[in-house]
């Protein structure tokens, strides 16, 4: 299971911390809870109802919104691997840098008049807790600085370089929408009508323009079902910019699904982008960390020993 990133590398204490007045009537409704009942053991290290109740609390997720309980768990699997890995890798948290950290959250809540050691206490962070919470990110940063080399960083962005420096694309698409809950039949009719469009439109039997007019059900189809002028994670949906940007002007795709329906899209024009590696060195870095995060979880759950005690949610 794909952990969420932000989850992990942002210390989601600081927004607690923000919202204490909340968060402190939902640990006191944990309470009641049976905190040591052991839920999952990963390589025999144990995940109580505790720590379930403290991922809750530290995500401000309220008792009646819970019917995320698995995929928290399954967050907490995936951070008991990463720390053992991390700790294997002898990758260490300078403590000048961890302190740093926990002065900057100390700080925080001084600023909005409470003091620091009473809020972390009833939010149930002990000292061992909270620097627990705060290293991981940190570790973990220090290991994917270690392997996302320049090199790497150099070959992504020449790989990806239209995605990422702000080049823009003008498109036009036909769009068949589909019936809720369609069938692979009726999704299949859908696509070979496209298909038998699309080849008409290569022969020059209509231009797309007029098969867009006379087929598409987009609310642009009366405009060559015009698409708005957008740069890869822009105005324009990314499900069709993904299948916009690999084509040449001119170019026409098979045809797609999205959730919209079954599309066929040309590229009209493509304007250079202007931003160079420097400029996106640290999305790109953020990309290959969230790859890395991924692929190290994969390869860990695929050798580790994970025991669920408890199947009703599962």
């Amino acid at each position: 299971m794909r952990t969420p990133l932000p989850i992990i590398l942002n210390v989601c204490i600081i927004s607690l911390c923000c919202a204490f007045p909340t968060c402190t009537s939902l640990w006191a409704a944990d309470q009641a809870n049976d905190t040591q009942k052991v839920l999952v053991t990963v390589n025999g290290q144990t995940i109580t109802q505790a720590d379930l109740d403290f991922a809750y609390l530290s995500r401000g997720i309220a008792g009646r919104q819970r019917p995320a309980r698995q995929q928290i768990l399954e967050s907490l699997v995936n951070q008991r691997l990463i720390q053992a890995f991390l700790t294997q890798q002898k990758i260490t948290v300078p403590p000048e840098q961890l302190e740093e950290s926990v002065l900057r959250i100390q700080k925080l809540i001084l600023k909005k008049g409470d003091q620091p050691e009473q809020v972390l206490t009833k939010m149930g962070f002990t000292p061992e807790k909270l620097r627990t919470a705060i290293a991981l990110p940190l570790s973990w940063n220090i290991y994917a600085k270690r392997e996302i080399t320049a090199a790497k960083i150099q070959d992504y962005f020449n790989q990806h370089q239209e995605e990422l420096d702000g080049t823009r694309v003008e498109a036009s698409h036909i769009l068949l929408k589909l019936p809720k809950n369609s069938n692979p039949e009726t999704v299949q009719q859908a696509r070979q009508k496209l298909v038998d469009l699309r080849e008409k439109i290569l022969a020059k039997k209509l231009s797309f323009k007029e098969a867009a007019a006379q087929h598409s059900e987009a609310p642009s189809k009366n405009e060559g079902g015009k698409l708005v002028t957008s740069a890869y994670r822009g105005k324009m949906p990314l499900a069709l910019t993904e299948k916009v940007f690999p084509l040449k002007v001119g170019e026409i795709s098979a045809p797609f699904q999205t959730p919209f329906g079954v599309h066929i899209v040309t590229l009209n024009k493509k304007h250079p982008g202007q931003f160079s590696l420097e400029d996106v060195r640290g999305e790109i870095y953020r990309i290959l960390s969230r790859a890395l995060w991924d692929s190290t979880i994969q390869s860990l759950r695929s050798k580790a020993k994970i025991d669920w005690k408890t199947d009703s949610e599962k």
